[in-house]
């Protein structure tokens, strides 16, 4: 897979939550897999790098927190494989946990904003991946980032027809 630079980077924070997302075109033969595609991206250089919420990118070396997860333990495996509708669910589940506080306001405006762009994806596959689906000590996470956030979890789809993979990365600290 040969990926371009950006086509949209959009970052949306409400409060200390916050939505990441990166839309890369890229090139493909027609015989990889979309597993092989998320799995290439993932040890690319657009996710360690050009998928950064962009006051990272600017100051590479000052404290933020960053990925939390050790991608050279991550197996697409790993990653939970869904439609549209899955994913929808997936953040559903979350805004109904009964544990939430005011910050539920927070991250349903984050929800709805997110829908904005979501209904705009076709049939694609999308691959989930969440910091809850691991124990602290797992070594697929990486400290001080895995412990900080509250959660933590990546959306990415992959739209052959167009040839766009979309990132979203959703983090809460």
């Amino acid at each position: 897979m040969n990926t371009n630079d950006t086509k949209r980077h959009i970052e949306i924070n409400e409060g200390y939550q916050g939505i990441n997302l990166t839309e890369f075109p890229f090139e493909i033969d027609e015989l990889i897999t979309n597993d092989q595609i998320v799995d290439t991206f993932i040890r690319s250089k657009q996710f360690s790098f050009d998928s950064l919420r962009d006051c990272v990118k600017a100051e590479p070396d000052k404290v933020y927190l960053r990925q939390a997860f050790n991608i050279d333990k991550i197996k697409i495996t790993d990653f939970k494989k869904t439609d549209k509708q899955g994913v929808s669910k997936f953040l559903f589940d979350i805004i109904n946990e009964p544990d939430w506080g005011e910050d539920r306001n927070e991250f349903n405006k984050l929800l709805a904003r997110y829908f904005e762009i979501h209904n705009e994806f076709g049939d694609y596959e999308f691959y989930i991946l969440s910091k809850d689906w691991f124990d602290k000590e797992d070594e697929r996470l990486i400290e001080p980032e895995s412990w900080v956030y509250i959660y933590y979890f990546l959306i990415i789809s992959v739209d052959r027809k167009s040839k766009l993979l979309t990132f979203t990365e959703w983090t809460y600290d």
